[in-house]
């Protein structure tokens, strides 16, 4: 073990390491330091003893014999030492960690990841794989452990290990240290560093602060931000509207009910009846004892104020669409349920449903009607009825 240790102080000179930092890693170790010194001061002295040699070739005999003495000197001391430490050092390969960490950054918040690197190098003449405990123990300013962490890990040579640790939540701001105990074979290698913790400071999440931070599907777009700036991302902006592009083209061969069909691809354009869930080429047989439409439609009607719900129903059971249609409007006028206009497949019809109430000053049914001159009619005597009713305010709060 002396003759491996000479070795490694005299590979660590070679390569221009200082005898005082030599020194420092392998008492770090676990080296006893008067050994350290010892072998230090011997290979020192053998170098000078080896480099005067050489220099002093055709010098005077006494140089040259006081040489020979300090080498001899040397020797001696090496195995005096030997003597002395042989039953510490004889213990064959050993181990000798050098331990290595640096945080990935100097400030942290509260609750956020510790992230450092931890490099060990086996510095010892020994090459196979070895167990080493890690233990990571965080200290305050005031050296109070406030978490503590270990593992263990296989080191052969040299190792790179990144390791992250969670602060806690309730972390105070401060300065902080993180030391890294390598224990190992009965010794210890140390590591350690230095950062700080801030208080994180709260962000309130909102639809203006161009961050997809919410259940949004772009940065203020969508989720919960859908009624303030739209729900639809393209072309690098929120849109309230799709994206517009070429409508479809309706066929009687897409399975949809897209046009004026009274079943997918059944009725209107398509020809052919729709009931039973199915298209046919020809009408749904009528029993004998049936009532006809007319007769339904004066029934639908007697029915409108009384039982205005049964009446829908009987008008929803005619299957001819212009028949369904004027059904729905006579009912939808006499029981004033505008609701029933709505299930008027005809524009036009549907339109002059709701005619009736907008009459009667019920006025929210101005932006379902299609027809801009009906339109136009409905929200003219919108307006008219609202000066009326701020002028009989005024009238009631001023009276002459």
């Amino acid at each position: 073990m002396a003759d491996t240790l000479l070795k490694y102080v005299e590979e660590q000179l070679k390569k221009g390491y200082k005898p005082d930092a030599i020194k420092a890693s392998l008492i770090r170790q676990g080296y006893s330091p008067s050994l350290v010194e010892g072998v230090i001061d011997s290979v020192m002295m053998k170098q000078t003893s080896a480099k005067g040699a050489s220099t002093l070739t055709g010098v005077s005999h006494e140089k040259t014999v006081l040489s020979k003495v300090l080498i001899i000197f040397g020797f001696l001391v090496i195995v005096i030492l030997g003597i002395v430490f042989l039953p510490d050092i004889i213990k064959g390969k050993e181990a000798l960690l050098d331990v290595e960490a640096s945080p990935n950054k100097l400030i942290y918040y509260q609750g956020e990841e510790l992230g450092f690197d931890v490099k060990i190098t086996n510095m010892g003449s020994t090459k196979d794989p070895f167990d080493t405990n890690l233990i990571y123990r965080l200290l305050d300013e005031d050296e109070n452990t406030v978490l503590s962490k270990e593992e263990t890990i296989a080191v052969s040579t040299t190792m790179s290990h990144y390791k992250t640790l969670e602060l806690p939540l309730n972390i105070r701001p401060g300065s902080y240290t993180l030391k890294i105990f390598a224990n190992y074979e009965q010794k210890v290698a140390t590591a350690s560093f230095s950062f700080n913790v801030e208080e994180k400071t709260t962000v309130v999440e909102s639809c203006h602060d161009n961050v997809k931070n919410q259940n949004e599907i772009a940065p203020d777009c969508g989720g919960v931000c859908t009624s303030i700036n739209g729900a639809y991302w393209y072309d690098g902006a929120c849109h309230k509207e799709p994206k517009p592009g070429p409508p479809p083209k309706e066929t009687c061969n897409d399975g949809i009910k897209n046009q004026d069909e009274v079943g997918p691809d059944c009725g209107g354009v398509c020809g052919g009846y729709w009931y039973d869930d199915s298209c046919h080429l020809s009408p749904k047989p009528k029993p004998s004892d049936e009532p006809s439409v007319a007769e339904k439609i004066m029934q639908a009607s007697s029915l409108a104020k009384t039982n205005p719900e049964q009446a829908k129903n009987i008008c929803l059971s005619l299957e001819n669409t212009n028949d369904k249609d004027r059904c729905l409007k006579t009912i939808a006028s006499i029981s004033m349920k505008k609701e029933y206009c709505d299930l008027i497949v005809n524009v036009n019809e549907r339109d002059e449903c709701y005619i009736p109430f907008f009459m009667q000053n019920d006025f929210s049914v101005c932006e379902k009607i299609t027809d801009p001159q009906s339109r136009a009619a409905c929200e003219q005597m919108r307006d008219i009825y609202r000066v009326l009713q701020e002028l009989n305010q005024t009238n009631q709060t001023n009276p002459t």
